[in-house]
C-alpha cells in the first residue's frame, strides 16, 4: 500500500506478517519512517491508550482530510511490528524476546498491554545476570514490573559481591542514588531476616 507522508514523500505502508490486511484503517509510523498498516478495531480493544490515541487521531484526520495515523516513536521498528502481531496473535517468538523484551515490556507498559507486560517480565526474568542485573531493576522500577523486580533482587541478594563490581552498579552509584539506597536496604533486610 502506497501513501504519502506531510513532506509529500511517497511510503510504502506494509501489514503485519500473517494477519490480512483487507480493511486495514490505521496506519502505525514508527522510528525508522516505516509505516504498518492495522485495524482501528483490533488496537482499541487491546489497549484503552491505543484507543484513546486513535480517538485524537480521527479528530484530527476529519480537519485535515488524512487518514488515521499513529507514532510510535523510541524504539526500533521490528520492536513495533513484534508488538503489533502480539496484538494480533496473542503470540511472542523467544527470538522475539531475546532481542526486543526490554523495548517489548516498555510498550506493553506505555500501553497497557498487561498479557505481553507478563510474558515480558517472565521472559527478561530469565536473561536477568549479573551484568544485566542493574540496567533491568530499573527498567522494572519503571515499567512497574514486580515479577521482574523480585527476580533482579534475587540475583542482587545472591550475588551482590559480582553486581558491585559490575559497570552497571558503578553507573547506579553515581546516577540514581535514590535506587542504590533502596537495594541496599532490601540487601540489609534480607541479611536481618536470614539471622
Amino acid at each position: 500500500m502506497k501513501s504519502t507522508d506531510s513532506t509529500g514523500s511517497r511510503q510504502t505502508t506494509e501489514g503485519i506478517p500473517g494477519v490480512d490486511t483487507s480493511g486495514v484503517d490505521v496506519r502505525i509510523v514508527t522510528s525508522g519512517g516505516r509505516c504498518i498498516a492495522a485495524h482501528f478495531h483490533v488496537l482499541a480493544s487491546a489497549s484503552t491508550v491505543l484507543e484513546k490515541q486513535l480517538e485524537r487521531s480521527e479528530k484530527r484526520r476529519t480537519t485535515s482530510g488524512g487518514g488515521r495515523t499513529i507514532r510510535i516513536l523510541g524504539v526500533p521498528c521490528d520492536a513495533v511490528s513484534a508488538f503489533l502481531s502480539f496484538i494480533y496473535t496473542s503470540r511472542c517468538s523467544a527470538e522475539e524476546m531475546e532481542r526486543y523484551g526490554v523495548h517489548l515490556l516498555v510498550l506493553s507498559h506505555v500501553y497497557c498491554v498487561g498479557r505481553l507486560k507478563r510474558e515480558c517480565e517472565r521472559g527478561l526474568a530469565g536473561m536477568v545476570t549479573v551484568e544485566s542485573v542493574v540496567d533491568l531493576v530499573q527498567l522494572a522500577r519503571m515499567c512497574d514490573a514486580a515479577y521482574l523486580k523480585m527476580r533482579c533482587l534475587k540475583v542482587l541478594e545472591g550475588r551482590f559481591k559480582e553486581v558491585e563490581a559490575t559497570e552497571g552498579w558503578k553507573f547506579l552509584q553515581a546516577h540514581d542514588p535514590f535506587l542504590e539506597l533502596e537495594l541496599l536496604q532490601f540487601l540489609d533486610d534480607a541479611e536481618s531476616n536470614r539471622k
